[in-house]
């Protein structure tokens, strides 16, 4: 019985996740509707939980044989939010992004890369903490342009090292997720949804480094590692 109601339990929690990402989705690609990034995050973390207990769920019935659902749980987890950053960046409506390319003449776009190309380091972020200190800007202005750059690229620390087997040092993921927030950045100049900005660069860096010495901590990986991939269960099983 206990066997049986696990099992239901697990295929209840992704049925559930299932219609709850269509909805996520929906969010994301609305042109009427503008949600909170906030509010789409609490979507994802509510997915992310209802997939995992559903993984969680499953294995323990035993009536599941597929070892493979963390595994799937995670690349899942990782197209959300891969959409959401490409979202938040380059197309949400909630920041006025949006590719434009109606532009009237070449000073038109002379200005606009003039007014939207920064590669003095520390120029912007500076300028933002100018603008809060003397009230110019609000306290959640000043929260998404700084510490909103610094947890964007956070999750890569978490994904990359595990979807993507090569990314086993400290150079390589620097290197790699460099190379994505800079395609990132040039996709905004380029489309003209944002603004070329190295200290968008250090910031995104900066936070995603964070996460990758602190997620390497040999008994914090051991933890995850076990936890994410349901392997405490397997012990049990034994």
């Amino acid at each position: 019985m206990k066997t049986k109601s696990s099992f239901v339990t697990g295929i209840i929690c992704y049925i559930v996740s299932a219609i709850l990402t269509g909805y996520y989705l929906i969010l994301e690609f609305s042109i009427l509707d503008v949600t909170s990034p906030i509010d789409r995050i609490k979507i994802i973390l509510v997915i992310i939980a209802l997939m995992y207990f559903g993984s969680f769920f499953l294995k323990k019935s035993k009536l599941n044989q597929n070892n493979r659902l963390p595994k799937i749980n995670m690349w899942v987890w990782f197209i959300l939010y891969v959409i959401m950053l490409l979202n938040l960046t380059l197309f949400d409506k909630y920041f006025g992004r949006g590719i434009t390319l109606n532009v009237k003449d070449a000073m038109q776009i002379k200005d606009y890369f003039d007014y939207n190309f920064n590669i003095v380091p520390f120029a912007t972020i500076n300028n933002y903490l100018l603008a809060f200190k003397n009230n110019n800007l609000s306290d959640l202005n000043f929260i998404y342009n700084i510490f909103g750059n610094i947890l964007a690229f956070m999750p890569m620390a978490f994904f990359l090292p595990r979807q993507f087997k090569f990314i086993d040092k400290w150079y390589k993921f620097f290197i790699i997720t460099s190379i994505i927030i800079i395609i990132i950045e040039c996709l905004q100049m380029l489309t003209m949804s944002g603004s070329f900005d190295v200290d968008d660069y250090i910031l995104n860096i900066f936070g995603a480094l964070i996460l990758y010495i602190v997620l390497n901590i040999k008994v914090i990986k051991q933890v995850i590692t076990k936890f994410v991939y349901l392997e405490y269960l397997e012990e049990d099983v034994k």
